[in-house]
């Protein structure tokens, strides 16, 4: 089954017409001839029934087995944005208690757990994209979520389960990390605290005690403290380059907000070895463009 479908997943990113595709293009072209190779009987509307009524609308394509709705299928064009029909495609699901759903347009699948508690953006919790994936990748998902077997057997809410529980529990960690940074800061943490003064013990030779280091965060605390907003892209404040003064001697407040931009770009903690290689390597550089 895995070497078919990478097979026709490979001569659907090779065939150009594709992108020109309508909705009914896409249903014949794509849908049914995939819903085929993961053992669908596609001619048998007692298995994929073609526009199945829910209430007074319809549903592209419902998966049954033992007259039970296990799947809903909602296609668009090739090209289609689907962010406009999400929430249609749940609250069709979600009425008729069917716990899989996927909108599609032939190339890009989203799947949904619809029964699930949350707006439609929480309960979609995977993305196949056909053009941008691995072939063989794509495949083996198709047949983990969408194969008649997995369906069949329950292991495609499983997978399904199991694939939404990790995509909660890493958003929960992406929410959290600003947090626990910000309190590391605002409660001044004694591991941070000992690793600033001991990292500038070593690029400096003096040791500031531990409450010149805490006032030294205390009043740059507006600074360092990051709004609680997912990680992913997050950049730390652009701070300029450092500059080695007209004296030679760079001082304790200079070295600081270098030493919590590294701390910040490590999550929070990092061994002492690299904290003092990032600095000491941004030192060497300003040394080097002073005296060229």
């Amino acid at each position: 089954m895995i070497e078919q479908l990478t097979a026709f997943i490979e001569s659907l990113k090779a065939n150009p017409k594709v992108s020109t595709y309508d909705e009914a293009a896409t249903k014949q072209a794509i849908i049914l001839p995939l819903l085929y190779r993961l053992g669908w009987d596609t001619s048998n509307i007692d298995e994929v029934f073609p526009e199945f009524t829910v209430e007074n609308r319809r549903v592209d394509y419902s998966l049954r087995l033992n007259n039970s709705n296990e799947f809903f299928i909602e296609v668009k064009k090739t090209g289609e944005d689907l962010e406009e029909y999400q929430e249609q495609l749940l609250d069709y699901s979600f009425r008729q208690g069917v716990e899989l759903a996927t909108l599609t347009n032939g190339m890009t699948w989203w799947f949904y757990l619809p029964t699930k508690k949350g707006d439609w953006k929480t309960r979609k919790f995977y993305t196949i994209d056909i053009i941008q994936q691995e072939s063989n990748d794509i495949a083996s998902k198709f047949v983990d979520l969408l194969s008649k077997n997995s369906v069949q057997s329950g292991k495609a809410v499983q997978d399904a389960e199991s694939i939404y529980k990790g995509r909660l529990k890493k958003k929960t960690i992406e929410d959290t990390l600003p947090e626990a940074w910000n309190n590391i800061i605002t409660e001044s943490d004694t591991s941070l605290i000992n690793l600033i003064a001991e990292t500038t013990e070593k690029i400096c030779g003096f040791k500031p005690d531990n409450e010149r280091v805490k006032r030294f965060l205390g009043s740059h605390e507006a600074k360092f403290l990051i709004s609680p907003e997912p990680l992913e892209g997050l950049k730390p404040p652009k701070r300029p380059p450092m500059q080695v003064p007209p004296d030679n001697k760079i001082s304790q407040d200079d070295l600081m907000p270098y030493i919590v931009d590294v701390l910040r770009k490590h999550g929070g903690r990092a061994r002492k070895d690299e904290v003092e290689q990032e600095i000491l390597g941004s030192l060497v550089s300003c040394v080097v463009l002073k005296y060229k």
